[in-house]
């Protein structure tokens, strides 16, 4: 494995990147699923470690969000990913143009999670775009787990015309039906054991829309669930796949978001899939 900390390096070494995985580091098995992906698709893989501190709305959370370097280069290097590409923000920066937020899909950025994390969804478009420039793969891998940033980075290339594919992994779950995160780290061992809660919940869902109870029924069945429950629900949605809009005659995706402590926790699930029906 080829390891870049400079991004002129990078593009003067000028290596063709067929799959381009994004992340910020603190790796566990849900982010090397998307490597092991990758290789189904491509030859030359290369992951970014990057914390993006303008994603962030609090300071707090960025500053305590876990940093293991070392240890994600060994897994990658278990893994035999071919470049990882360590930048900063400055250098970045200085090899890209910024996302035009006039360009911003404010019908998705400003909804749901974007709802609760101003600006978010904004930032992640702009450092998408700025790598996208930067290592210009062929596909981009991203887990399931983050539907919604799918989306959006989906939207990205749609307003930009890059030609990349977008290719997505199942979410990665521990033995509980819990999906993996980096936040989980800051879990305490009971605390794991309540944050599952969202899991159980998306399962009421989809076997409440199994047994075609209504939408707008399930949605507050779900609700109710929370009342005594250690997770304090942000939300939660039943949305079309393709959209993520309010429209309910085609696939449809249940998303929640919620906290348990200090630990924001997202999930989703496919609860109407005319794939699976075939």
């Amino acid at each position: 494995m080829k390891i870049f900390h400079s991004i002129k390096k990078f593009i003067d070494s000028e290596v063709k990147i067929d799959s381009f995985i994004p992340t910020m580091g603190n790796l566990h098995d849900g982010h090397l699923s998307l490597i092991t992906e990758s290789k189904k698709h491509s030859e030359k893989s290369c992951v970014s470690i990057y914390i993006n501190g303008d994603q962030f709305t609090d300071v707090k959370d960025f500053e305590n969000y876990p940093k293991t370097i070392e240890e994600d280069i060994k897994k990658l290097e278990k893994i035999k990913v071919n470049y990882l590409l360590i930048p900063d923000k400055n250098d970045i920066e200085n090899f890209s143009k910024p996302f035009d937020i006039n360009l911003e899909p404010k019908k998705i950025t400003n909804d749901m999670c974007g709802k609760y994390r101003p600006g978010h969804f904004l930032a992640v478009m702009d450092i998408m775009h700025r790598f996208i420039q930067i290592v210009k793969p062929k596909n981009i891998i991203l887990g399931e787990k983050d539907y919604q940033q799918v989306m959006v980075i989906k939207e990205l290339i749609n307003i930009y015309n890059y030609d990349i594919s977008v290719i997505t992994s199942p979410t990665v779950r521990n033995k509980n039906g819990l999906a993996l995160s980096s936040r989980n780290n800051f879990l305490l061992d009971n605390e794991e054991k309540f944050a599952c809660d969202i899991y159980y919940a998306l399962l009421s869902a989809k076997i409440m829309f199994e047994n075609n109870i209504p939408v707008e029924e399930i949605i507050d069945n779900v609700n109710k669930l929370f009342i005594n429950s250690h997770v304090n629900i942000e939300y939660f949605t039943i949305r079309d796949v393709k959209t993520l809009q309010h429209s309910y005659d085609n696939d449809l995706i249940a998303l929640i978001a919620g906290h348990l402590g200090e630990v924001r926790l997202i999930d989703n699930m496919i609860i109407k899939s005319s794939h699976n029906n075939k």
